[in-house]
């Protein structure tokens, strides 16, 4: 009797576990996947909205030089290596509602200082503030 009682409780404890983890996986949506291609003085795309809450990744490309990529006011900052050498990735959580002005942070010719972008937050409303 004793030895049943013991099964059906470990029947019962994975069954209960099982069901938390399938929450916590239905709880955190996949991130969703930015590419972004730096050229030339360039971004593309130049302006990217997310909504407030969003975990977004981007993946960083350079087809020419060694780029830089920072998101002012965040903390993020990667280097983008040179073209055919790979990419770079980095992961965007928990950002207020806004804009914020990405640029390159790398010197990388005479048109760096013009190098930047747009990432704007959508609030849960639909308003970017």
């Amino acid at each position: 009797m004793r030895i049943v009682f013991v099964v059906a409780l470990t029947l019962a404890t994975a069954t209960i576990a099982g069901s938390a983890v399938r929450a916590a996986q239905v709880a955190a949506p996949t991130p969703r996947v930015i590419d972004v291609i730096a050229e030339r003085f360039e971004f593309w795309p130049p302006a990217v909205t997310i909504d407030e809450g969003e975990t977004v990744v981007f993946q960083l490309r350079s087809e020419d030089t060694l780029h830089g990529f920072r998101i002012v006011g965040t903390g993020t900052n990667v280097t983008v290596p040179k073209r055919g050498k790979g990419m770079a990735t980095t992961t965007i959580a928990g950002l207020k509602p806004g804009r914020y002005t990405f640029e390159c942070s790398r010197l990388c010719g005479a048109g760096h200082n013009f190098m930047r972008g747009v990432l704007i937050v959508r609030a849960a409303d639909g308003s970017s503030r």
